[in-house]
Formats: structure tokens, sequence, C-alpha cells
């Protein structure tokens, strides 16, 4: 039968997963200002993402493999770096994706080796691993109760939390950071960059975020001595972004990610400032209660007839959990005495949601990175994972996604070769609740099998404790409002046996 007033459900599915590998090869010859290698200390490779868009089914990435070799020179036996980016741009073929959607983009490192050919030459082979999932709103038609006339019908009230809007947005963050007051930057031997949201609001179709962009710096202040400075920023930033169907009354899931950055170091009047320029991404689906009659049984009082029913997820809750922990380690140098502490330092870290016993345990891992001087002054790296579990007494609900990032690291030196290394880390998830229901889809009428009334004009009938109204109404065909009339019913089920009048 042809139906009307349709009630539309959204929701939001990752509709296509797409995962390329990028191979990276490089010969890297130092350049003339940089001193021969005697020891290749540690060598990253970090992914930047300039660009992703989808055009015509393709999906184009754009994005560079930033190469960084730390190493201790042959002179002076200081610490030193050399740099190069290798870009890259890849095509992939996309079918079947939604208009309304959100490209997620996590880029890793898979692995990296780094072996010299010389003092001043070097081989590197590694590999990034890209992973793109398109997030979509999906749309579900349910028709409302109002569709289907001249039926008995059997209806449910149910709320539940409708995804009103799936969007992203890419934006920069510029800063200029004068270091006038601290010893000069000769060469930078490490840059690190974070992104931490701690507020987010929405309202009239639009998002305001509040953040902050952490620049951690590592570098020489005296090429000829080799002394070593660090430099800690924390640049507070807002930004507004267009989210169409975010409001005061949505539940926001908010997340922001660092795709690239760029940091300078440039020279004015004989003062020298930080540049940095910060690329981020920001997802958000939003959740708005709603409040829906739905037919759940209908039958006709002249025709047999069969039900088609759809089955439904609706979303009951969804809550963002928040919780900041402490981790300590003890790391050894084994056999070297950490004369000076140079750096330690955090660069990657990651999470997973597992149920414990039924609550959210955080499950996941950080790097901990430690540059130090041995009793020569000669530095050395070392790099250890610091794992964790962190168990909540929030129910365990299926978790759309979560994130790790690190607060802050310190340490205290316990004896030559012992470091206690203290690690903050943030955690935090998106979680839903959900249901499974079933919803009459449409009503089959066979107009050809009309049913047979009977002659009486009242039945009795014997009803059992713990029966239904609409069960007894529908078995005899009759409308249920007369078995409630004629009985003076007020339940719908039963207390106890009873006998009951049917009309017709």
């Amino acid at each position: 039968m042809e139906l009307e007033n349709n009630i539309k459900l959204c929701g939001r599915d990752t509709m296509v997963t797409q995962a390329i590998e990028e191979p990276v090869d490089v010969d890297l010859t130092l350049p003339d200002y940089c001193p021969d290698i005697e020891k290749i200390l540690k060598c990253t490779l970090t992914p930047q993402i300039f660009s992703r868009n989808i055009s015509g089914g393709v999906l184009e990435i754009e994005g560079a493999s930033v190469i960084k070799v730390m190493y201790v020179d042959s002179v002076r036996k200081t610490l030193r770096t050399s740099q190069q980016t290798v870009p890259f741009n890849r095509a992939i073929n996309i079918k079947d994706y939604p208009e309304n959607h959100f490209l997620d983009t996590v880029a890793t490192t898979e692995y990296v080796n780094c072996r010299a050919l010389s003092p001043r030459r070097l081989v590197i082979k590694g590999a990034l691993s890209i992973k793109v999932d398109i997030v979509g709103k999906t749309t579900t038609i349910i028709p409302s109760s109002e569709s289907f006339s001249n039926f008995q019908k059997k209806c449910c009230t149910k709320k539940y939390m409708d995804v009103t809007s799936v969007t992203e947005e890419t934006f920069n963050i510029n800063e200029t950071i004068s270091v006038y007051n601290k010893p000069p930057i000769e060469q930078v031997i490490k840059s690190i960059v974070k992104i931490n949201v701690t507020d987010h609001k929405s309202m009239d179709d639009k998002i305001v975020l509040k953040g902050e962009v952490n620049l951690r710096l590592l570098y020489l202040s005296d090429l000829d001595s080799g002394k070593t400075e660090c430099i800690d920023y924390m640049i507070p930033f807002n930004q507004i972004v267009s989210c169409v169907g975010a409001g005061e009354d949505t539940v926001n899931n908010v997340n922001c990610k660092l795709l690239s950055y760029d940091v300078k170091i440039t020279k004015e009047n004989e003062e020298k400032t930080i540049l940095l320029d910060a690329r981020v991404n920001m997802t958000a689906v939003c959740y708005k209660e709603r409040e829906q009659s739905f037919l759940v049984d209908a039958y006709s009082r002249d025709y047999f007839c069969d039900l088609k029913n759809k089955p439904v997820t609706l979303v009951n809750s969804v809550r963002e959990i928040k919780r900041n922990f402490i981790k300590k380690m003890d790391i050894s140098s084994n056999d070297q005495d950490f004369t000076k502490v140079i750096d330690v330092y955090n660069e990657t870290a990651s999470v997973n949601v597992s149920d414990e016993k039924g609550f959210i345990t955080f499950v996941g891992k950080g790097s901990i990175c430690i540059v130090a001087c041995d009793k020569e002054g000669t530095p050395f790296y070392i790099e250890r994972t610091m794992d964790f579990s962190e168990t909540t007494d929030e129910q365990f609900s299926p978790v759309k996604s979560c994130s790790v990032s690190v607060v802050s690291v310190s340490y205290r030196i316990k004896d030559d070769r012992t470091l206690e290394i203290r690690v903050e880390f943030s955690v935090s998830a998106f979680v839903t609740t959900v249901e499974n229901d079933s919803f009459v889809e449409d009503v089959i009428v066979y107009e050809d099998k009309k049913i047979e009334k009977n002659s009486s004009a009242l039945t009795l009938y014997f009803a059992e404790k713990g029966e239904t109204v609409w069960d007894i109404g529908k078995r005899y065909s009759t409308d249920c409002a007369f078995i409630k009339e004629d009985n003076e019913l007020e339940e719908e089920t039963l207390p106890e046996k009873e006998m009951l009048i049917i009309r017709r």
C-alpha cells in the first residue's frame, strides 16, 4: 500500500574504509653546514597531510614524509640533526560515498630504518600507513502510524538521539613567538606540536572550539659548545566552525586532529622569532533528542493481512567520558650514567577501549624518549614504551571514538643510571547506548480473504491473568476500545482471570 507521513531516522556510519601504504626510500647526504656523523641516535619519519578531498569518485591525498636524523657529530661530540622532506600524492577510486560525510584520516609510521654508508651519507627506508574512513549520515524511513488508516493500531513512544549533522572543517593556527629573552636558536634539533581541545559549545549552526597548541623545541644555542636548550609554549586558540544542525540542544562528538605543522625560525632586527603554522582538521557528529510514536502492530477488522516489519537500531543516549591519570615507571640506562639529562619527552601515544567486567577501560601506550649525556659528555638516546590500563566506573557501551594525549612528562633522578618517569595522560571516549527494535513498515491486506463474522452479536471470553486487551482484540478482529468500554477496563494487561464480553 502507498504510505505517507514518513518518519526519518538519521544516524552515522562508516561507509568506506581505505588504507594505503606510502613507502619511503631516501638517500640522504648531509648539507655542507652539518658536521660528519659519528653515531646515529634517532631517525624519525613523521607523516604530514596537506590536503584530502573527494572529487568525481576519486579520493586525493597530498602530503609529505618528514625525515629527521638526530646524531652525535664526529668533531665536538655534540648533538646535531639533519632533515629531509619527501612529498607524496595518492589517488584512490571511491564508490558509493554519501553526500553528507567527513573524512577521518589517521597517518602513522609503520617503520623506519636508517643506515650510514659514510659519515655524510645515509640510506633511510620506511613506510607510512594512511587510513581514511568516510563517515556519513544515514537515513532510515519508517512510516508513521497516521499512514495506516482503517486499521487497529498498536503504537509505542520512544525517545532517541537523532543525528542532525555530520561535518568537518580544516583550519590553520598561525602564531609568531618572540624568543628575545631566551638563549639564541642556532639549530632546531627537534620540534613537537600537539593540539588539545579543552572545551566546545554549539549554537545557531556553529561549533565554538576552545583549546591549546603545545609547541616543544629542543635546540642548539651554541654550535661550538653544543649547548642545548628546551622551549615549551602553550598557545591558546578559539575557533568558530560552521556546522549546520548544531545548536544549544545538541550533544556533539567533536574531534580535532593535527594534519601537519611547520616551524620556522626567522630573524628580524637581530631578534629571532618562531613562526608556527599548524593545520587542524575538526570533525563533528551532532545528536538531538527526539520523541516519536512508532507502529509496532496492526490488524484489520474486515480482512486477513500480514505485516512487513523493519529492524531499526535506535540510539538511546550519547555521552563523552574524559579521564586524566598519572602513571610512573623507572627507566634504566643500563651501562651509561645520566650525567646530564637534555630532554625527556613523548612522541606518540595510542589508546583503545575494552570491556573490563562490564566497565569501560582505556588501554593504551605512550613512547618515552630520553636524550642525555654520559660521563664524557657525549649524548645518548633511550626510548621505552609506557603501557597503561585505566578502568572507569562507566558501564560499557559501544564507543564511536576515543583519543589520548600526553599532558605532561617529568622525571626524577633515582640514581646514576635510573630515571623515574611521571606521565599524565588524558583520555576521552564518545559512548552510545543503543536498542534494537522492529517497527511496522507496511501492512499487506488480502482483500480476497474477508474475515467471516460470527452470527452472534456478543461473545463471552474467559481471559487468563496477564493477557492483553490488544491480543484479545486482534484474535477476535474487533476494536480494542469496545473491549475496554464494555468491560470497564482501565489497564491494558488483565491483573486477574476475568470473563469478558466481546462485541463484534
